[in-house]
């Protein structure tokens, strides 16, 4: 089974919006975007949260996903509030990350159901049944580490794959994680990102193209 769908995760400011149109066309791809108030518009892999608006409302056949991270994730968390609901009307699915056990899979559920979006929770270890979000295992926590072995996916909801994937690699990944008879997704982060610490759709393309084939001409 190849992948519903592939999140290439770090879109920057940086990144050509007519090469993301040209690769949607072509591919089933969702693009992630990180948000992070601290890093937001500072570090490469968290665009300025102008450019995030403009590519969402500039682009909105695109499929898109928001990653809270820090003290973003924290609010939804302690809350059910983000400063950034303006901006996650664009977008289809939002991503909680964190590694809090405490955290109730429904209550992110339900806050994501209230801004018409589709929650995602990180896993480190075995998906756990629930029903209420979609689950990414995630251990390696955009470090780009493959993980020693990749958990069965459970039947109660979407799962996702990601860590130390790259074009290299998603091929052989695949072999293994694709044995199962299941819908569920690939995200990856630093295996799409150049030696600048760029994102590359040009990685991305490699990617869809090792997972998929190559598009028809």
């Amino acid at each position: 089974m190849k992948p519903a769908f592939i999140t290439f995760t770090g879109v920057d400011d940086a990144t050509d919006p007519h090469g993301m149109v040209e690769l949607s066309e072509e591919y089933p791809i969702e693009w992630g975007i990180l948000f992070s108030p601290k890093r937001q518009g500072i570090e490469a892999r968290y665009p300025r949260l102008d450019t995030i608006g403009w590519l969402v409302t500039e682009l909105p056949r695109l499929k898109w996903s928001a990653h809270l991270c820090g003290g973003d994730a924290r609010a939804v968390i302690d809350g059910g509030q983000s400063a950034h609901a303006n901006l996650l009307q664009y977008f289809q699915r939002a991503q909680i990350n964190t590694a809090d056990p405490n955290v109730m899979p429904s209550q992110i559920g339900n806050w994501a159901a209230r801004h018409n979006l589709r929650a995602i929770l990180q896993c480190r270890g075995d998906f756990p049944r629930v029903a209420s979000v979609d689950v990414l295992f995630d251990a390696s926590g955009g470090r780009g580490i493959l993980p020693q072995a990749w958990p069965v996916a459970a039947q109660s909801t979407l799962c996702g794959y990601a860590g130390g994937l790259r074009p290299e690699n998603v091929a052989e990944v695949l072999g293994t994680i694709g044995k199962q008879d299941i819908r569920y997704w690939i995200d990856m982060e630093t295996g799409v990102r150049d030696e600048r610490d760029q994102f590359s759709l040009d990685k991305c393309r490699a990617v869809c193209e090792a997972v998929y084939g190559k598009a028809p001409a």
